[in-house]
């Protein structure tokens, strides 16, 4: 069977149309690809001295299609080398998407483990889980045997159609694998499989198990240990809105708790939502080789417009900047990489920004800043009246629409701010809030590519 999708056509028309691309909003350090659109970081792992980084990608239009897996490199992620795409839908066993999944090292060769979406209209639609492999980091090659999980080992109370994102990770000689699943009760489970060899696939658990109150589905889980300590990130979806908190639609959150392996489920302490912003879904952590737990994300989420499509620019969405993460009380601390901050510009106040850069700051009042011109600018500070740090995108003029039955342009975080650490690209600002107990990640679209950065008198601090 000829299949409609190759990585020769995809990679072929990159190399002929990326120059067609409009760079207008085109972020300087965040990641992007060079045509297309862009979703879910995959397989984010640090591999013979470099980072990498695969995402999901459709090349042909700026619109979510057909999934591929994109890739690139970098070793100090602020510059990026776009590499050949890695996988395209082009088997039976993942011929509507290659949905999301993940990387591990295993014998010298990069592994990937991946969701392959088909559409069946006669036996129902199905989503099961395949690996690759590769010996240069570069070409890879699916394995014969895909799928090597599939619907058919979970349990009965489990929806066959919703079994994605396999996160895998190696612990005591054993290589296991976090997936997403949806409890036919409609709530969000995540599925334990485990392996001897990344090859032979079995069912081990359901790791944990949502309630009502947490979401319809979960996806794109991630399992570490830090300290002793262990860690379960989710994506939920419909995270039911809570004041400050699941503003967005769809959020995301990290579990803190304990493991019982003789069980093979999680048993939660706490939950966080991991970003208070407009854009952060779907984050993946690796450890590198200094030990560091670092973070990133896609610098969206579902149920949001993206000018850069509604503008043919032929490119939307992109990544956060990657964040270090720390033990903290209940949860975590996220923190900008130290290298990154000491390589950015401190970028001057009553300027035009014409490069991305930080603003650090320690306020002992409310202080709060202006990017942009009147009826064209996004607002940011700190309210110390009401301890609220926030990001308001209302007057800006290319408006971005959700499908929230609230109003979306204000995000803000109830924390008392002692230290704000802020980086601003041509369109994306992230505030780290006292090194990491609180984090805003926004997108935004300004006319003027070199808006003014101002501190104004006036607070941006509701959504009217």
């Amino acid at each position: 069977m000829t299949y409609k999708f190759t990585i020769e056509k995809a990679n072929a028309f990159t190399k002929e149309n990326s120059q067609s691309v409009k760079n207008q909003f085109k972020p300087e350090i965040h990641f992007t690809a060079p045509i297309g659109w862009i979703n879910d970081p995959n397989g984010f792992i640090f591999f013979k001295g470099e980072y990498h980084l695969f995402y999901q990608h459709y090349p042909y239009g700026s619109e979510w299609g057909p999934m591929h897996w994109g890739h690139a490199k970098t070793k100090d992620f602020l510059t990026w080398e776009h590499l050949p795409i890695a996988l395209a839908p082009d088997m039976p066993y993942d011929k509507d998407g290659c949905f999301s999944g993940s990387a591990i090292v295993k014998d010298d060769k990069l592994w990937l483990m991946y969701t392959g979406n088909i559409i069946d209209a006669e036996n129902g639609n199905q989503q099961v889980q395949n690996m690759a492999y590769s010996t240069d980091g570069i070409t890879f090659k699916k394995l014969d045997k895909n799928p090597v999980a599939t619907g058919e080992i979970l349990p009965d109370t489990i929806v066959k159609s919703d079994f994605r994102d396999p996160k895998v990770f190696e612990k005591d000689g054993i290589y296991y694998a976090v997936v997403a699943a949806q409890d036919k009760k409609h709530v969000g489970s995540i599925i334990l499989l485990s392996s001897l060899n990344l090859i032979d696939w079995s069912f081990e658990s359901i790791f944990l198990e949502g309630q009502k109150n947490q979401g319809v589905m979960w996806e794109c889980p991630d399992y570490f240990e830090i300290d002793g300590t262990s860690y379960l990130v989710l994506s939920p979806m419909r995270f039911p809105r809570d004041q400050f908190h699941f503003t967005n639609i769809n959020s995301s959150v990290i579990l803190k708790g304990e493991v019982d392996w003789e069980t093979k489920t999680f048993k939660m302490d706490s939950l966080t939502e991991l970003d208070q912003g407009h854009d952060f879904y779907a984050p993946q952590t690796l450890v590198d080789e200094k030990g560091r737990r670092i973070m990133i994300a896609w610098m969206h989420t579902w149920g949001r417009t993206l000018p850069t499509h509604e503008l043919n620019h032929k490119w939307a969405g992109q990544m956060t900047m990657p964040r270090e993460l720390h033990p903290f009380e209940n949860g975590i601390k996220q923190a900008f990489l130290v290298e990154v901050v000491e390589n950015l510009p401190t970028l001057p106040l009553n300027q035009a920004v014409e490069t991305a850069g930080k603003l650090v700051t320690n306020p002992s009042s409310s202080i709060h800043y202006r990017l942009g011109e009147e009826g064209d600018a996004i607002h940011f500070g700190y309210d110390q009246e009401e301890d609220i740090v926030y990001i308001n995108r209302s007057e800006q003029a290319q408006v971005i629409k959700g499908e929230e039955e609230w109003p979306i342009d204000l995000k803000a975080s109830k924390i008392k701010a002692d230290k704000l650490t802020v980086i601003i690209d041509k369109n994306a600002i992230e505030i780290i809030v006292n090194d990491g107990q609180a984090v805003l990640s926004s997108t935004y679209y300004l006319t003027n590519s070199q808006p003014i950065l101002e501190e104004t008198k006036s607070k941006w601090v509701t959504n009217e």
